[in-house]
């Protein structure tokens, strides 16, 4: 009994080897089996002024029962198929141009690891109505009502079908009944320069954002010296236009001289004293420019809204007097706005008196003649109404205060430049209250020249009041004729 059933162990056990060195398969290979793709919705059902704005944002996803989902294929009406890996993306629906509504038969189909397509893709329509564009100004720090010919706007435009459905702007000069320039929906600024700086009507150049590159096409129909709105409009993908905007209003003067002067006191009685001393030299036509001068609610109304607008006006011109009471403000201003001033030959006198306050180091003198003033301790320097200014070069005449200023802060001049006129001062001393004659640097106009030409004149003090002498004529002649040729 024993040894049959060893034997019958033996058999079996033979049998299980044979069929475990049998190692091929056997059956049918199955098919891949291609995926399904669905949509969160199955239906829309919206009508007239409920229909959808352009921009939609569309889900779906995909099953494959027998492998993985590796992205999607869609298609809006019988267009080409695109790919994209993703369960959602935005779309801007635009209706073509000159319909406010469209339906779109949105289509997306699952594509497997195999490269298998759902051959039945997700369908839904999208019933859309396309949203009017619009578009506004935005008011900057400073916003002229009186200018040369060289202004800025900035602008916005928006839409409520998605910033990806709008498309261009367009813009006018004064009439919307005219010529009309369309510029890209990118651009968010432009500076318009006069291309005739004289005459009644003219073609405005066009500098989009900061550029420093004009376009190649001109805006027609500025008006200069006259009162000047600029008309802008956003244009969408479906060709809806915003309503006009007009801007805000601004008499724009014409450039009637190669002079500017820039007065940079609040009122006009220092003003109508340089417009005398060019009067007396024969120069009877020049501009000018209120530069800190004020209207309603503190806005400035000549300054320019920017930096680069306001370097481009000093631009226009090839001699600027700037004269002012703050030299902060005055030199904390022209320092960022007269690089191209300079760079393109031009020349200025500039009288502004130095407060106290003023830092003796200061960056601001960075573009001028000066490299620093006088730094004192325990004394103040002081100009007699009757105290003398003495000329550093042969010709000049000897000039005479007829304002006693109680703080002067002497120049100490650049390398190269030449002390024009020192005087002569007053020192109090805060200690021990001794007032003396001061012995020591006492320059307050010096004269910087650029390739052998005099091409700046600075004095810290005011030259209204250096008239002692009556002879302030021979000084504006030697500036104005023999040191800059006007």
């Amino acid at each position: 009994m024993k040894r049959q059933w060893i034997i019958g162990l033996m058999g079996v056990l033979s049998t299980l080897v044979v069929v475990s060195c049998d190692t091929s398969f056997q059956g049918e290979v199955t098919a891949n089996e291609v995926p399904e793709t669905y949509t969160t919705i199955d239906t829309i059902v919206r009508s007239g002024d409920n229909r959808l704005n352009s921009e939609v944002h569309i889900r779906w996803w995909g099953d494959d029962p027998d492998g993985i989902v590796v992205g999607f294929e869609y298609t809006f009406g019988q267009g080409p198929w695109s790919f994209i890996d993703r369960n959602d993306s935005v779309f801007v629906l635009s209706p073509p141009p000159g319909k406010d509504t469209v339906d779109f038969d949105f289509q997306v189909r699952s594509v497997d690891n195999d490269g298998a397509v759902d051959p039945t893709p997700a369908v839904l329509t999208y019933p859309i109505k396309n949203s009017d564009p619009s578009i506004a100004y935005v008011v900057a720090g400073n916003n002229p009502t009186v200018s040369f010919p060289v202004v800025r706007y900035n602008w916005e435009a928006a839409d409520p079908d998605g910033s990806a459905n709008l498309n261009e702007i367009e813009l006018a000069w004064n009439d919307t009944t005219g010529a009309i320039t369309t510029i890209d929906v990118v651009n968010t600024s432009g500076t318009f320069i006069a291309t005739d700086l004289t005459a009644d009507v003219t073609e405005a150049q066009l500098y989009l954002n900061n550029n420093t590159s004009p376009e190649p096409f001109t805006v027609p129909n500025m008006r200069l010296n006259d009162t000047n709105r600029l008309y802008i409009r956003a244009v969408d993908n479906s060709d809806a236009r915003s309503p006009w905007v007009a801007s805000a209003p601004i008499f724009l003067k014409k450039v009637s001289s190669p002079v500017l002067l820039v007065n940079a006191y609040n009122g006009t009685t220092v003003e109508e004293f340089y417009k005398d001393q060019l009067r007396n030299q024969g120069i009877t036509t020049f501009d000018s420019l209120r530069i800190f001068e004020t209207g309603a609610g503190g806005a400035l109304t000549q300054q320019s809204p920017d930096n680069l607008t306001q370097s481009r006006v000093f631009d226009l011109f090839d001699v600027i007097i700037w004269f002012g009471n703050n030299a902060e403000k005055s030199l904390s201003l022209a320092q960022k706005t007269t690089s191209d001033f300079f760079g393109d030959g031009g020349k200025m006198l500039m009288a502004v008196y130095v407060s106290s306050v003023f830092d003796e180091q200061s960056q601001f003198f960075d573009f001028t003649p000066i490299e620093s003033l006088v730094e004192f301790a325990d004394t103040t320097l002081i100009l007699a109404d009757t105290s003398r200014l003495f000329p550093g070069e042969a010709g000049w005449p000897t000039l005479q205060s007829t304002q006693f200023v109680g703080v002067v802060k002497p120049i100490n001049p650049s390398i190269g430049v030449t002390p024009l006129y020192s005087s002569s001062l007053l020192a109090n001393d805060k200690v021990n209250g001794q007032i003396f004659n001061w012995p020591g640097n006492s320059q307050v106009i010096v004269k910087q020249t650029n390739n052998g030409q005099t091409n700046f004149i600075m004095s810290v003090l005011e030259l209204q009041n250096l008239d002692g002498n009556g002879n302030l004529d021979q000084f504006f002649q030697k500036v104005l004729i023999d040191e800059f040729g006007l």
